[in-house]
This record gives structure tokens, sequence and C-alpha cells, in this order.
């Protein structure tokens, strides 16, 4: 069965190219902007969510997104992978209980096994 990964970064051209690189290993992607409702994330059935920490015009960034929807959907198991240039980075996605971070920029070979371990 083809794995599912949601994409919520706000830089499109960025997460086109996520959507392209995850293509190429024949994952299923959607992409997301902003970051969508919780109840959203929870209806959809993914193997993973892949999230940048900032995200410019969302209610949440996505180290909050991740807390709030660990807590509200603790029955839950779908891994968050954080993404960010930030420098406090690991530090944030460690807080918010994100099973997984990346420093950008990242290496794509990098990015293709961490999230196929992430997938099991």
């Amino acid at each position: 069965m083809e794995k599912h990964i949601l994409i919520i970064e706000d830089d499109k051209e960025l997460s086109e190219l996520y959507s392209l690189i995850f293509d190429l290993v024949h994952y299923r992607t959607t992409i997301c902007n902003i970051a969508p409702k919780l109840s959203y994330i929870n209806s959809l059935e993914v193997d993973l969510l892949l999230v940048d920490i900032r995200l410019m015009g969302s209610r949440y960034n996505g180290d909050t997104l991740c807390r709030l929807f660990k807590s509200k959907y603790p029955g839950n198991s779908t891994p968050f992978l954080l993404l960010s240039a930030e420098a406090n980075g690991d530090v944030l996605a460690h807080e918010s209980g994100a099973d997984g971070f990346i420093h950008k920029p990242f290496d794509v070979d990098d990015l293709l096994a961490r999230v196929a371990q992430m997938m099991g």
C-alpha cells in the first residue's frame, strides 16, 4: 500500500518540491500551506506529518500544532517530523513531543531515509 504524507509548509514552492521528491519514491502527498484544523489532520489516514516549525500566516506554528494535536488525540500515533532552519529547532521539536526533527537545509537522501524509518 502506498504511504501517504501530509506536508504542512507555508512556502508553496518548498512544499511542491517535497511533493516531487516523495513522488519519486512513490509516496502520496497532501499539502497544506497553513496549519489546518486539528480535526482535519485527525480525519486523514496518513503515515507521517512533515511540518515546518515556522508557519507564517497560520494560527499555530508547527511545534504548537504538534503539541496540541498529540494532546487532543492521544490515540492517534501518526508520527510528526518537524523541520526548521531555526537554531533551536531541535529543542522546539523535542518540547512539542515531535517524533523527529531535521534541520534545514538538509540532504534529500537523509530526509528520505528518515521518513522511511519513521513510517516503518
